[in-house]
């Protein structure tokens, strides 16, 4: 279930491609693109169930990272990574 409290923090959203030359020359000290996001800007709620879009870049993807991000503390309140040459 998803309640109205549980989308409200920002949405981290890092793309880590294969190839770091990939990235925009802004982008290359990171390591990866910067995707994240407001749930109001790219999500709905229907019901108790949340989804939401993002659009990924077309080169191939070394990692993702997903998760939520609380300026106020400097924290993150869950995270998860998914690894794989080329997903």
């Amino acid at each position: 279930s998803c309640a109205p409290a549980d989308v409200q923090a920002k949405f981290v959203l890092h793309v880590t491609p294969v190839d770091p030359a990939d990235l925009s020359s802004a982008r290359q000290r990171y390591g990866f693109d910067n995707l994240g996001f407001y749930f109001d800007r790219r999500g709905v709620r229907r019901g108790d169930q949340c989804m939401a879009i993002a659009h990924l870049p077309d080169y191939p993807i070394d990692r993702i990272r997903v998760g939520q991000w609380i300026a106020n503390g400097n924290r993150m309140i869950w995270d998860a990574e998914f690894a794989g040459s080329g997903l």
